[in-house]
Order: structure tokens, then sequence, then C-alpha cells
């Protein structure tokens, strides 16, 4: 195994954009600062391409024209098909076609996907690395498989568990999946002793296998060190005089906005110039889920207190909503990790968060903010506006958010503890 600086390090990470993609960015560039050759394998239209960087990247993830081509011809024949039938069978024909057009899809992304792993895995041959390092999946099955080539190819394997199992519910066929993931992985990072101890209890994964690493601070968002509060509020038009309350991110029943919501209606009773900024956009991927937050999002639209910028905020806009915020409240049910605290913490920015998963191991009570307990609405209206009352108080936690975000939660820090599960691995 080679000494501390000169890995040759690959990421897998697909996810193309979001906070996954700009924490693989941040640890490979810091690795590679650090003298190790880095490579991250991604998608066409990766989302930090334009930064400045000094790993490399390989794109085999490319969008398919085949896919493209026959969505098209599917959709100018579905219309000429329903053109000629009465009203009485459209419904019946529209899902007919669609139930076809979906099962073709399902078999070009399996055929899609097998094309491109072998594509990777002649790259990984050529490029040998010491460590191929997994952030993200594609494809849970089709990810488990390649990993067991690589496996056989004898390349060893980190995986990174940001989430252990799905926020928003899971079957029996995802836990026996990720289990398999799990076990064939050589090691684990996890990014609390929560997480370490809640992957051995229910996956059975030994605890030597899996390591703790921090997530670290998202300063990627603000190496523009000239912008204020006041111009970031500025820029999305919010009063300079108002206290700003920030949750941030996509909307998600796990996420607990509806909680946020409803402790809001007794902080603006007892607060003045009191704002509630929601932004993100509602996640489409659950019928019922994004029905309730739309109804939520339209009914206190009409508050003049809530403002809501519903939509995907891309990375050159991020900085400006956690400038503008007085205080970030992270109201989760159910979590195991969340970037968003870290970019909190690197904008100088108290937080609120509940006490679930690495959240309350991040938090120190008192001098970066405070915890809560999960779906207690009257706790987190009295946390939040113990912090806006006192602007000192305030101010002196915001700075000691930051203080953490440069040290403990560093890039340079999470690095060398990332190195030190490279070491640990034998070839």
């Amino acid at each position: 195994m080679p000494g501390q600086n000169n890995f040759r390090i690959v990421f897998y990470d697909p996810s193309g954009r979001g906070g996954i993609t700009q924490y693989t960015y941040q640890l490979a560039e810091s690795l590679a600062c650090q003298g190790s050759n880095v490579t991250v394998i991604t998608t066409e239209d990766y989302e930090l391409k334009h930064l400045k960087r000094s790993f490399k990247i390989y794109v085999p993830f490319k969008k398919s024209w085949v896919k493209s081509f026959l969505n098209m011809i599917f959709s100018a024949f579905q219309k000429k098909a329903i053109s000629r039938i009465d009203n009485s069978r459209t419904s019946n024909i529209h899902s007919t076609l669609k139930q076809k057009k979906d099962t073709l899809n399902s078999l070009l992304k399996i055929n899609r996907l097998l094309l491109i792993s072998i594509k990777i895995i002649f790259f990984l041959l050529w490029k040998n690395p010491h460590i191929i390092h997994f952030q993200w999946l594609v494809d849970k099955k089709n990810d488990f498989y390649f990993m067991k080539i690589l496996k056989i190819l004898r390349f060893s394997i980190v995986y990174t568990a940001h989430d252990l199992l799905p926020h928003d519910g899971h079957s029996q066929s995802d836990q026996q999946i990720f289990r398999k993931i799990y076990h064939i992985s050589d090691k684990i990072i996890v990014h609390s002793d929560c997480d370490k101890r809640e992957i051995a209890d229910i996956f059975k994964v030994y605890p030597n296998k899996v390591c703790v690493v921090p997530h670290g601070s998202f300063d990627i968002f603000y190496t523009d060190k000239s912008i204020t509060k006041n111009m970031a509020r500025e820029e999305i038009g919010i009063s300079y005089e108002k206290k700003v309350i920030l949750f941030f991110g996509s909307i998600r029943r796990y996420k607990g906005l509806e909680y946020l919501v409803a402790a809001f209606q007794i902080i603006k009773e007892e607060l003045d110039n009191i704002t509630l900024l929601i932004v993100g956009n509602i996640y489409d991927g659950d019928t019922k889920d994004f029905k309730f937050y739309s109804s939520l999002i339209d009914l206190i639209s009409y508050d003049d207190n809530i403002v809501c910028v519903n939509k995907y905020i891309p990375f050159e806009k991020i900085n400006s909503y956690f400038l503008a915020s007085d205080v970030v409240v992270l109201p989760y049910i159910k979590t195991y990790t969340s970037g968003i605290l870290l970019a909190a913490y690197a904008a100088g920015r108290p937080v609120i968060v509940t006490d679930t998963g690495a959240l309350s191991e991040v938090v120190d009570v008192g001098k970066s903010g405070f915890i809560v307990p999960p779906r207690d609405i009257n706790a987190l209206a009295q946390a939040i506006m113990k912090i806006l009352s006192d602007p000192g108080q305030m101010e002196e936690m915001g700075n000691y958010a930051k203080y953490l975000s440069e040290t403990i939660y560093s890039w340079s820090s999470i690095a060398l503890k990332t190195i030190h599960v490279y070491q640990s691995l034998k070839r």
C-alpha cells in the first residue's frame, strides 16, 4: 500500500449535482492537493465542471440518444393512435402504450448501465487505482453486481454510506440489497457513531469494517468573501431589518417542514419582523407526499411573513440564501446526516436541529445551536426564539459554528481521516 500522499483513487459518483456531488468534489480536491492522484467518475451534466480542480474527471454517463429517439417515436405513435379512436377507449390505449414505453425504457436502462459498467471496468484496469471509492449508486442491484466484478478483479472498494437506508421508507428487498453492498465493500465510511451502531445492528456488519468520518464543511459555497448579509438579502429581496429563519433543501416527508411551519405560527405571535425562508423543490418521487407539500406551500404562500422559493437552487446561488439567514433550522423526523448543517456552519450561522442521526453529534448545545425532539412544535419554536431574541448570543454562536467548520469539519481534517481508512486496507 502506498504512503500517505500518493494514492491512486477513483471516486464513483454519478449523482451529477446536489449535496453528494459537492461532497465528492471537496473531498477529491483536498486529497489531490495533498498529493494523491484522484479521478472522479461522473455524468455528462456534472454541476461543478466549471470550477477549478486538482483532480481529473471521467464521464462515461452520458445522455442516451437511443432512449430519446424511441421516446419521440412512442409519443408520435401515441398521438396518432389516440386520434383514430373514440374517447371511451382513449384511457385504455394511453395506459397500454405507457406500460410498453416503461418496459422499453427499463430494458434500455439495464443495457445502458451494462455497457457503461464495461466501459468503466476497462478504464479502471488501465488506471489501476489503489482504491475505488463509491459515493453514490445509480441502481442498487446493478451497482452491486458491478461491485462483484470489481472484487473478482481484486480491486479494493470503499463505500460511503451517506444514508444507511432510503429516508422515505424502504422495502425488504432494499434492505437485502444494501446488506449485500455493505458486506461486499472492504470498508464502509459513515458520518457518526450512531450510524456505526445502526449499521452493525441492522446489517450485521463487523464494527472494525465501519469507519466514522464526519461530514466535511460545505465552504465551497462561500469562496467569494466579499458578499455580506445585506448584499445577499438585497439579491433575494428580503428586508435588512428582518430576522430570517432558513429551511433549505429538497422538500421531503422525512425533513418535517410542516412542524417548522406550525412552530412559525407561534414565533410570529411573539417576535416582530420575522421571516421564514423556505428554499427547495418538492420531491416528486412520492405522489402522496408531493400533493401534501404542494398544498402546504400553496397555503402558506399567502402569509406575508413566509417566502417560498420552490425550485432547485443551482450551485452558484446557494450562498445567498445561507448568508441572508440568521438561523438555519433542520426539523427532520429521521435522517442520518445533513450537508445543510455543514453549509450553515460554513456560513457562520447557528442551527436548530432535531435529535436524530448524526445531527445531535455535530451540534454543541448552546454554543453552535440547539437540539430539540423531532415533531415537538413547541420545543422547536422556543429554541428558535431563544436564538433570535438575543442578537449577541446569535452572533457568538455563529462565530463558533464557523470555527467548527474551519477546524473539526475542515476538508484537510476529513481527507486525513479518509486516508487513514485507505491505509487500513491491504492489497
